[in-house]
This record gives C-alpha cells, sequence and structure tokens, in this order.
C-alpha cells in the first residue's frame, strides 16, 4: 500500500487545486483522474467567473491563450424571450454595470474556456508544485480499518493509504457514499443538463457576435437554455432538476434548436454540430454533510454548485482550496477527525462561496419557478414585452398606447401579483433584511404624502 499525507479522488478544477495548494503546504498529495488526462471526461467547457482572477491573482495570470487557446472573454450578454408559438419576441443586452467594483468584472462578464484547455492547465500546476497525478484510474472504494477510513483503492485493486481523503469526483461522488455523508441526491437536489457543441469559425464568431459571451433563451416552451462562445465554438444546453422532465431532455434541447431565429444564427455562423453532451449537476438549496473524520468533499461531490444558476467551477476551486489548508493544519496538529475538520465548513460558510448560499433557497425557488418553468414564462414573456417594446408601436398615438398597454399588463397581474408575493417578496426580504424593512415602510408611508383632493364647499 503507497502512503501519502492526502489522497485528492478526481482530477477536475477543484482536485486539482487541493492538490496544488497541499503539495505548496509540504503535503505529499496524490490526485486521480479516471480519464487520460484531465479534462478527457467532463462536459466540453466552461464559463470562468471574474472572482476567480480576484481571489486567485497569481494563479490566474498564468491562464493565457498560449495554454488555453479557447479562451475568449465577453463583455455582453443577450437574452431572448419566446413566446407560446416559439417566436423571439424581444431582446435585451446586458453588460457589466456601473456598481460592479474590481477588474476584469468591469471589463467582462465571463471568460469562457473549453474543459480540455482549462483542467489540463489546473492539473499541471499542481504536478508542478509537487503532486503526484494518477491518470487512467478509476477509484472505487474507501478502504477503513478498524472502522476508520484510511485510504481508497482502485478498480485494478491498488491500494493507497492517508490520514485525508478529499472527494472532488463530481455528482455521483463515491467518496460521499462511502463515507457515509450521502446515500443519493433527492430529485430536487440534482440535474440533467443536455448540451450540443458546435464548430464555429472564430472569425465569424468575432465578426457576428463581437464581444458577446452568452446568450440565454428565455422560452415558454423550454426550460431556459444557455449558449456560451469561446474561441472556435459555441455551446447550446439547457437543465432542469430530475423531478420535472415530463419527455426525453433532448425534446426540449432541439425546441431550441429549431427555433427559426436560432436556425438563422446557425446559418450566419457557419455553425456544425459536433459532439452531444449530457451530464448530471447537482443543484440544491445548501450543501449538506461535506465533511465527516478524515474525509471532506469539495465542488460538484459536496453540492456546491450556485444555487441560482448552478456555475460550479469557481466553488470547486475555493472550496478544494479550503479543503486543503485544513488538513494542512489538521495533519501538522496530528488530529483528522471530524471534530478537527469542522474548520473547512467553518470556512467555506465564510467564503464567497458560502456567502452565495445565505439566500440558496429563495435563489433557487425563484429561479425554478421563472425561467426553469415554461408555464410561467407563458404570461411572464408577453408581459415582459409589452412593457419593454409596447411603447416602440406607432399603431396609435404614444399617450394611447400607454394606456393600452397598461389596461393590457393588469390582465397578467392575476399571475403576477401571486408570483411576486410568493417568490420575489421572500427574496428579496432574505438578501435586504433591514434595508427591506426600511423599503417596506416607506411604501405604506408614501400614500399619507401624497395631499388628499379638497372637496369643493
Amino acid at each position: 500500500m503507497k502512503n501519502y499525507d492526502i489522497i485528492v479522488v478526481g482530477g477536475g478544477p477543484g482536485g486539482a487545486m487541493a492538490a496544488k495548494v497541499a503539495s505548496e503546504k509540504g503535503l505529499k498529495a496524490v490526485f486521480f483522474e479516471r480519464g487520460r488526462k484531465s479534462g478527457e471526461k467532463n462536459s466540453s467547457g466552461c464559463g470562468l467567473g471574474p472572482r476567480l482572477w480576484r481571489d486567485f491573482p497569481d494563479m490566474m495570470k498564468r491562464l493565457t491563450p498560449d495554454v488555453a487557446p479557447s479562451m475568449r472573454p465577453g463583455s455582453a450578454a443577450r437574452n431572448y424571450f419566446i413566446n407560446k408559438d416559439d417566436v423571439v419576441v424581444g431582446m435585451v443586452m446586458a453588460r457589466p454595470t456601473e456598481s460592479v467594483k474590481y477588474e476584469p468584472a468591469k471589463s467582462w462578464i465571463t471568460m469562457n474556456c473549453y474543459r480540455s484547455d482549462f483542467d489540463p492547465w489546473m492539473a499541471n500546476l499542481a504536478i508542478e508544485a509537487g503532486a503526484e497525478q494518477i491518470t487512467s484510474t478509476l477509484v472505487v472504494k474507501l478502504i477503513k480499518e478498524n472502522g476508520k477510513l484510511i485510504g481508497v483503492q482502485t478498480e485494478s485493486g491498488e491500494k493507497y493509504k492517508a490520514p485525508i481523503i478529499i472527494g472532488a469526483d463530481g455528482a455521483l461522488s463515491m467518496v460521499a457514499q462511502q463515507a457515509g455523508l450521502r446515500h443519493k441526491w433527492n430529485l430536487s437536489q440534482i440535474t440533467v443538463v443536455p448540451q450540443y457543441d458546435f464548430y464555429v469559425p472564430k472569425e465569424n464568431i468575432d465578426n457576428i457576435m463581437g464581444d458577446e459571451t452568452l446568450g440565454v433563451w428565455w422560452g415558454s416552451t423550454f426550460p431556459a437554455a444557455y449558449q456560451v462562445f469561446f474561441g472556435e465554438g459555441m455551446h447550446l444546453g439547457l437543465g432542469n432538476w430530475l423531478h420535472w422532465w415530463d419527455k426525453n431532455p433532448l425534446y426540449y434541447l432541439n425546441r431550441v434548436v429549431n427555433l427559426p431565429y436560432f436556425q438563422r444564427l446557425m446559418k450566419i455562423l457557419d455553425a456544425k454540430p459536433r459532439e452531444v453532451q449530457s451530464h448530471l449537476l447537482p443543484w440544491a438549496t445548501y450543501p449538506e454533510n461535506t465533511f465527516t473524520d478524515n474525509v471532506m468533499l469539495i465542488g460538484d461531490a459536496g453540492g456546491f454548485p450556485c444555487p441560482l444558476e448552478a456555475e460550479g467551477i469557481y466553488p470547486a476551486v475555493v472550496t478544494g482550496n479550503i479543503a486543503a489548508e485544513v488538513a494542512a493544519k489538521a495533519i501538522s496538529d496530528g488530529d483528522t477527525s471530524k471534530a478537527a475538520l469542522q474548520a473547512y465548513e467553518d470556512g467555506w460558510k465564510k467564503s464567497s462561496v458560502g456567502i452565495e448560499f445565505d439566500a440558496g433557497p429563495e435563489l433557487q425557488h425563484i429561479w425554478s419557478k421563472l425561467p426553469f418553468e415554461p408555464k410561467t414564462m407563458e404570461w411572464f414573456v408577453p408581459m415582459m414585452m409589452e412593457l419593454l417594446g409596447g411603447i416602440y408601436d406607432w399603431s396609435e398615438p404614444h399617450a394611447v398606447r400607454v394606456r393600452n398597454i397598461i389596461e393590457h399588463v393588469r390582465g397578467y397581474l392575476p399571475k403576477a401579483i401571486p408570483f411576486v408575493m410568493q417568490e420575489v417578496i421572500p427574496l428579496l426580504s432574505k438578501i435586504l433584511q433591514d434595508d427591506f424593512k426600511n423599503i417596506t415602510n416607506l411604501a405604506e408611508m408614501i400614500p399619507k404624502l401624497i395631499p388628499k383632493k379638497k372637496r369643493g364647499k
């Protein structure tokens, strides 16, 4: 049995980060990858948020087009609103706003990159720091001795021993299950995400899409779909919780592909389908049971993808970093018990990842009832377009059109008001807290400030 200080099961960004930091702390670390190289078995692309550059500047400044040719920064996101007849009835473009406080977030929304570029780059950072990577190897079992977890066993029967094991093995984490931290996800905690990958000539993306990084297709006949542009390609995908589907997920993805507007965009871009992908993604309201004696779970294995849009790279890297730091101290202290590893949960709760989950249930709930619920979008899309686009209609004098719009929007209020009360108010109340009470009080005061019309004598 080979001996290490720390074993990391999983060679994705989180696992590589844990191995890198552990090695930098002087630990003998090994991380396992089931593919021939990191990135080979993952869904093929990701959007890297500016927080990675803010929190890990020395590391991220080394990510350049030389090592990741698919990198593409994007400073604009386009939102397409589609009605129940599959017609794009409106668009809204968004860019970084004035309230953004730091670079590069002021300059771009995401840095898109294929995992086949990003994951090997992360793995090489860990190897450079002194970690050992073992590829083409599936870890299938945790080894116990006198009731205590002491190591792992691979599919071929090889055994490896370490006082701490970090589970970075994705949504269906073997480590989580065999450590007794989770038997399986509830259907409301995990999603299936089908997507198509397209080849698109780089010059077409640059010339036609400009600095657009992302398209979100808000549909009335399918859950919200995302379109991501890379250096030489694009993705189109969508997802929903496992309890939602009444048809094959590809049925809904194909509805997006077959939109006349999307077909026209594909033709203009000269986009060619090259791969169909599908993966499971935890999408929980709060991470639960992320550590026990000798074990910590990071990234998808711990349920850390963002509760709003399920972005997972940043949480994986952050939790991998925290887990490695906690492991180094625990090993130095000679105590790898659950009590000692409590510092891991304390750490991620205080981090940007933990703050994201402070309003996790409210964030997830409003998202599940809005873009991921086509029945809601059936009234939300036409209401939004009436408010945003109706004023451009020249069929009547503008003053008449405004009255028409207001009257028409009133027809949506029986559905809109309950939605606001059940979804929007709880979210604002959770996020704003005391400030929300002041807003509520102000709303109550405004009618009292309006002078009453005097009655004639």
